[in-house]
Order: C-alpha cells, then structure tokens, then sequence
C-alpha cells in the first residue's frame, strides 16, 4: 500500500503534468494547422481541374488534374527560375561561408574593443527593409555595371545571406571550450592537428546549420533579385510573385510555391540533427 501511494504524484505535480502536456499538445496542434494546412491547400489547388472550378461550400475539389503544372512548366519562365536558383544558391552559401570565416573565428575566439558593436552591426542586412537595401544597392550596382548580372545577383544575395552563416558560425566557435584546446596543445597537437581534429569536427554543426539557413534565404529572396536581377535573370519567387500580382492566378501561384516550398522543407528536415537552439537563436540575433 505504501509503494503504491509512492508511485502516485501528488496533486500538484499531476496539475503540474497535465498543464505540461496540454501546453505540449497546443503547441503541437498550432504547429500542425500553421505548417500543414496551408502546405495541403495549396497542393490541393495546384491539382485543381481547370475545366470543374473549385469554389465554397466545396471542402475539396470536385476532381483533379494536372492541367496547372503543365500549364506553369509550358507557358512560364519556372524552368529557367529553378536553374538560376539552385545554381545561385550553393554559390551565395560558398561565398558567404567563405566570407564569413575569419570574422566568426574572431567573434567566437579572440577579445577585442568594440566586440560587441560588430555583433550588432552584423545584424543590419537582416534588420533592414530587403527592399529598401535593394533599392540604395541598385544605384551602386548600375553604376560599376553590376545590375542585370549573374554576378551582382551572387553579391547582393551573399549580402543579405551571410548574417546568418556569421552569427551561427560565431557561436559555434564561441561553444568550444577552451580546456579542450588547451588539452589538444599540451599532448603535442600543431596547428593543423588542431583545426583539424578539434575546430573543424566541432563546428560541423554550425556550418550546417549556416548553410541551410544561408542557402533558403537566398533560395526565397525577392526583393533585390527583382530590383537588380530582372528581367534578365528570375528566380522562383520572382515566378510566384508574377502570379500574385494584379491579375492573381491562384492556382498557378500555388504551383510555383510548392516548388519554392519542398526544397526547403527538406533541407531542414535533412539537417535537423545539426540545428541545435543555439544555432537557431544566433541566426534570428538572440544572442
């Protein structure tokens, strides 16, 4: 009798557990109705037959086709957007990692004045309006004749990117504990050794978080490559935001923003293992 009163919670911690599990369950009910439906309806619309419109009280289209997606890939620039956009991309995440490199390290390892000033101003391309960055970087890119090319795209884009590659990678550098650099040194580890069998293995973590945040901000940018790219270059939210312009096609629109959306979904899924709350706090400039 006694285990058995040992074994039941008193009222409290059950309180305790229920509220716990409720805020849980919320949470996850919240998450599911913010991320799920809306990725639902709009698979639902871009099979929408264009011949049995689908209007309210309808809950489901009357039948399905994919009539959308062939219209989409036959009579829009999307082929070419995916092209620039996966090639832009990877180049803008080399780029900024490359970039961002020796400033993070010195972030994340070495003391200096005005530390903490560099921290906040490393935050500007993200706090800022993209449009308005976009508009004062277009007078200076026509003029040294950086708009409408490959290149000023690939500059601008690692602008706006490269915020979340350095704060992530300054964090990362910051979490190593110094003991085990220290330990790494008095058994006779050289530099090399020590970038590569401590620095590198530790902050693998972070650079991946930092690419994947570096590589879907690029993917997903509008505002500088419609100022500086187009109509030259387009990407497949330049696509998209054809369709959401005045003449609003809802069911085109909703074909283009699956393609947007399932390359990034699966970038974080894929990388979920390495996006520690650190990471994702550093790279929003909670830090």
């Amino acid at each position: 009798m006694t285990d058995m009163a040992l074994a039941i919670p008193p009222p409290h911690i059950r309180r305790r557990i229920g509220l716990k599990g409720f805020l849980v369950g919320l949470s996850v009910a919240l998450l599911l109705v913010w991320t799920a439906v809306p990725l639902f309806m709009a698979v639902m619309w871009s099979l929408v037959n264009p011949d049995d419109p689908w209007s309210p009280p309808a809950v489901l289209p009357p039948s399905f086709s994919l009539a959308q997606w062939e219209y989409v890939f036959t009579f829009s620039e999307i082929g070419k957007a995916i092209v620039t956009s996966f090639v832009l991309a990877p180049v803008v995440t080399i780029l900024s990692f490359i970039l961002s490199l020796p400033t993070a390290y010195a972030i994340g390892r070495l003391s200096f004045r005005g530390k903490e000033a560099l921290r906040l101003l490393i935050l500007l391309p993200i706090v800022l309006p993209a449009m308005v960055i976009a508009m004062f970087l277009s007078r200076t890119f026509y003029a040294f004749g950086l708009a409408q090319t490959f290149l000023g795209l690939v500059l601008g884009h690692t602008l706006l990117s490269m915020p979340y590659m350095l704060r992530i990678l300054a964090t990362a550098f910051e979490a190593i504990p110094q003991d085990v650099i220290d330990a790494a040194r008095n058994l006779g580890a050289g530099r090399l050794e020590l970038v590569r069998h401590i620095l590198v293995p530790m902050v693998l973590p972070g650079l991946m978080a930092g690419s994947v945040f570096t590589f879907i901000t690029s993917l997903e940018e509008f505002n500088l490559t419609f100022v500086i790219g187009t109509p030259t270059f387009q990407t497949i939210p330049t696509v998209l935001f054809d369709y959401l312009g005045y003449h609003f096609v809802r069911t085109n629109a909703a074909v283009v923003s699956i393609v947007l959306m399932v390359p990034s979904i699966a970038l974080l899924l894929i990388a979920e293992r390495y996006l520690k709350t650190e990471y994702l706090s550093s790279a929003f400039g909670k830090l």
